[in-house]
């Protein structure tokens, strides 16, 4: 009997996850670890890691997360889940307008210290990239596994998913274009829409 946790427990933590961090980024102790952290990476992280992030920043940007999308909906196009499909853009699409909603909100300024690559002229709070990360990454994850017979390729299905996940938001931090924070509010608003998107599925379904 396989276990799998419940969208709307999991989307409630990630909701209260958000909240706990929009509220706490702006004030210390959060504030003083994140110019902290940012001070180090400038500092001390070497340039092989700098460049080893930038293609991982590359997936959990706009050129990865389309061509990810683009490749999935052919796939589920061609079976025609439309079903599906349709999970899988309201994955996509909405949870990038929620954080492009959000930074303009928030409207955080990035870390300027030496930042290894052109800061973006969005504001900072949340990532993108982390929730993208969690958002499509995930719900693209979510189709594969539930398409796999074997549950050892599902766990390593969703080892390589967590790891690839973490990857592109540490890239942002090793690159000096987003504060600690920023990247663990991505993760949150990220798998809470997630989970949203797949309760509506759910809902569809019955």
């Amino acid at each position: 009997m396989r276990l799998k946790p419940h969208p709307g427990l999991a989307g409630f933590v990630a909701v209260a996850g958000f909240a706990l961090l929009a509220i706490a980024y702006r004030h210390d102790p959060v504030a003083a670890w994140d110019a902290d952290v940012a001070v180090w990476v400038a500092g001390n992280v070497p340039e092989w890691v700098e460049w080893l992030a930038r293609p991982f920043s590359w997936l959990g940007g706009w050129i990865g997360i389309t061509a990810l999308t683009v490749a999935a909906s052919l796939v589920l196009a061609r079976e025609r889940a439309w079903l599906d499909l349709g999970f899988l853009l309201m994955a996509v699409l909405g949870s990038q307008v929620t954080v492009a909603l959000l930074k303009l909100w928030f409207d955080r300024s990035r870390p300027d210290v030496d930042p290894a690559v052109a800061l973006p002229s969005s504001a900072s709070f949340p990532s993108g990239h982390a929730t993208a990360g969690a958002a499509t990454i995930c719900a693209v994850a979510v189709l594969a596994a539930e398409r796999l017979l074997s549950s050892r390729a599902r766990r390593w299905l969703w080892s390589a998913t967590v790891a690839l996940g973490l990857a592109v938001g540490l890239s942002r931090v090793a690159l000096g274009v987003h504060y600690v924070s920023d990247v663990l509010a991505g993760w949150c608003l990220g798998l809470a829409w997630l989970a949203g998107c797949l309760l509506v599925r759910d809902a569809v379904r019955r």
